[in-house]
C-alpha cells in the first residue's frame, strides 16, 4: 500500500519524509544535528505551554543531563515533529498529527515563532489534537503578513471543531490564512452543513487551494451544495476534493455535480459512502458528457464506492469519466 493509499484510507497523516523511518521512542540518535536557538525556544515554549506533549517527549529520557532536547532526535524519537529544510535546516514545519497528545495552548509557540521570525514555516499539523479554533486563531493573529504567507499546509483533522462549537474562529483562521494556503484538512471534525454552510466563503476566497479533506463529517445535502458552490466560484482551483462518509445522498449529489458543471480545475474527487444512489451518479454522468462536449472536462479521478449504484448507472458514469481511472476497477458495490 502506498503512502497516499494509507493515509487516505487510514485517516492518518503521513509525511513523506519520515515514512521510511523506524523510531526508537527511549533513544536520542547521537548523530542528529543540534537546532538552531530560536527554533529552540519556539519548541519549548509549544511543549511547556502543554503538559500532555510534554510527558510525551520527557517519557524514558534522563532528564538529569544537560539539554537533551537541544538535539533534533529528542524531538523526533516518536515520528517527524519537527521538520527541517534538507537544503539549509531551516525550520519549515510541526507535526503533532498521530502523535496523540492534547494541545490546550497554541499561542506562546506562534508568538515565538513571530518574535524569532521563523518565517519559514510552511506545515502547521495539529491533527487529533483537540486544539481549540478560538485558541488557534488567538496564536495565528500574532503573526505577521509575511510569516502567515509562508503557511501552505494546514492540518486539523480529528479536533472537534463541530461538536466544539469553533466554526465562526476556524473561518476567521481561514480568513487569516487563505492567500497562499495549498491543502485544508478538515477530516474527521463534526462539521455539519451549516458549519460549511459558514466556511464557503473562506475556502471560495483561497485561489492556491489545491487539496481539501472534509471526508469523515457530517455535510449532507446543505454541505454538499455548500461546497458545489466553492466549486463553481471563479478563483476555484482545487484539484483534489475528499467528501467521503458525509451523507450527502442523492441530492446532495446533485447539487456537487452542478456546482462541478463549470468548474475547470478539479481532477479528483473521493465520495466514497455516501448514499448517492443512481439519481446522484445520473446527475454526475449528465454534467461530465455535457462537459465533454463542450470541451472542458477536467475530472478524472472519481471515486464512488459503496454508494448503492445499480449496473447501468454505474456504467454510464464511468463512461463519462474514463473507467479506467477508477480506483481498484468496478464501481459496483454488489
Amino acid at each position: 500500500m502506498s503512502h497516499q493509499q494509507m493515509e487516505h484510507e487510514t485517516g492518518l497523516i503521513i509525511l513523506n519524509a519520515a515514512a521510511a523511518t523506524t523510531y526508537d521512542n527511549n533513544v536520542i540518535a547521537a548523530d542528529t544535528p543540534s537546532l538552531q536557538p530560536a527554533v529552540l525556544k519556539a519548541l519549548r515554549s509549544l511543549r511547556d505551554s502543554n503538559p500532555s506533549l510534554q510527558r510525551k517527549l520527557n517519557h524514558g529520557i534522563d532528564l538529569s543531563s544537560s539539554s537533551p532536547d537541544e538535539s533534533l532526535g529528542y524531538w523526533n524519537r516518536y515520528q517527524e515533529m519537527v521538520m527541517l529544510s534538507p537544503d539549509n535546516n531551516d525550520f519549515i514545519g510541526v507535526n503533532l498529527g498521530g502523535l496523540m497528545v492534547r494541545l490546550v495552548n497554541c499561542v506562546s509557540f506562534f508568538q515565538s515563532i513571530e518574535d524569532e521570525k521563523l518565517s519559514s514555516l510552511t506545515t502547521v499539523n495539529f491533527g487529533g489534537t483537540d486544539i481549540g479554533m478560538d485558541n488557534l486563531l488567538e496564536g495565528v493573529k500574532l503573526l505577521s503578513e509575511d510569516t502567515k504567507a509562508f503557511i501552505r499546509e494546514l492540518y486539523l483533522g480529528g479536533c472537534g471543531i463541530g461538536c466544539r462549537r469553533g466554526t465562526p474562529y476556524l473561518k476567521e483562521v481561514l480568513e487569516l490564512l487563505s492567500t497562499k494556503l495549498t491543502t485544508l484538512d478538515l477530516r474527521y471534525n463534526d462539521l455539519e452543513g451549516k458549519d460549511l454552510v459558514k466556511l464557503e466563503t473562506s475556502l471560495s476566497s483561497a485561489p492556491n487551494l489545491k487539496t481539501l479533506h472534509l471526508e469523515g463529517n457530517y455535510g449532507k445535502c446543505e454541505g454538499a451544495a455548500a461546497i458545489g458552490r466553492v466549486l463553481a466560484a471563479t478563483v476555484s482551483n482545487l484539484k483534489e476534493l475528499y467528501l467521503g462518509a458525509n451523507q450527502i445522498g442523492s441530492e446532495g449529489a446533485k447539487s456537487l455535480a452542478e456546482g462541478l458543471r463549470n468548474n475547470t480545475s478539479l481532477d479528483k474527487l473521493y465520495l466514497e459512502g455516501n448514499s448517492i444512489g443512481d439519481e446522484g451518479a445520473i446527475a454526475f454522468r449528465d454534467v461530465l458528457l455535457d462537459q465533454r462536449s463542450r470541451q472542458c472536462k477536467v475530472l478524472e479521478h472519481l471515486y464512488v464506492e459503496n454508494n448503492g449504484l445499480g449496473k447501468e448507472a454505474a456504467t454510464t458514469l464511468g463512461r463519462a469519466v474514463n473507467s479506467e481511472t477508477m480506483i481498484d476497477g468496478s464501481l459496483l458495490d454488489g
